[in-house]
């Protein structure tokens, strides 16, 4: 039975207009588990010290920092070799929209004629192995799997649930599938922040969230800027 998804078009020209974002998600690159930075297939070089942290959790809720390995045009990922879950932060700065209607990686104090200006922070959680534990962990943005990801088959029911800062976000469309279908959104999330999509491959699965927090006191930045992803890899045996 074929499964239909609800299409949201995202405000054109918005300084958080999503469907122009980028996200950031975990993945395999020639044996090495990699941070990549793009939208859909993009897979975009970017300054490697923008990786900012990554923790590993265990099954048993503790956790253990990751090692940041950095490369020349991007960062790998050493997680803890008893990791079911990793967090990965990173912060692609301060972004101001000038006269021209261009964003530059610039504060508004040093942009003439600034129209707005957001800080861009994007975070992934990657389930690595069953077991991982599926609770928020008060990240500015997430997205929490409400089942484990690892026990289910391409086109079964995932119920998923989006918190900022531990609390839940209602009315917030997510990007089912990042990678392949970039643009493809669910309905919104509920008044408890959950929503069910479905898994839609058999492997690499990207799903995406983005929310704008309001910086009403910072001379510098209007907002910051959330991009958050979860991934998870359905297992497959060997070839």
């Amino acid at each position: 039975m074929l499964r239909r998804i609800s299409l949201a078009i995202a405000a054109a020209g918005a300084l958080t207009n999503a469907a122009h974002a980028h996200g950031i998600w975990t993945a395999q690159r020639h044996g090495d588990l990699a941070v990549v930075y793009g939208h859909g297939a993009g897979d975009d070089a970017y300054e490697p010290g923008k990786v900012k942290s990554a923790v590993s959790h265990l099954a048993s809720g503790e956790t253990r920092d990751s090692r940041i390995l950095h490369q020349a045009k991007n960062a790998l990922i050493d997680p803890a070799p008893d990791a079911v879950a990793l967090t990965v932060a990173f912060d692609n700065g301060v972004w101001t929209k000038g006269a021209d209607g261009k964003s530059v990686n610039k504060p508004k104090s040093q942009v003439t004629d600034a129209q707005s200006a957001s800080h861009s922070i994007k975070i992934n959680t990657t389930i690595l192995k069953t077991g991982a534990p599926l609770k928020p962990r008060g990240l500015g943005l997430e997205i929490v799997p409400l089942v484990d990801p690892l026990s289910l088959k391409m086109g079964d029911d995932l119920p998923v649930q989006v918190f900022s800062g531990g609390k839940p976000l209602a009315g917030l469309p997510l990007y089912v599938d990042y990678v392949n279908d970039g643009h493809a959104q669910s309905t919104k999330t509920d008044a408890d922040g959950k929503v069910t999509l479905f898994v839609r491959n058999d492997g690499l699965n990207v799903i995406g969230v983005s929310y704008a927090k309001s910086m009403p006191n910072n001379a510098e930045i209007d907002q910051t800027s959330y991009f958050a992803t979860l991934s998870f890899t359905l297992p497959h045996g060997e070839d």
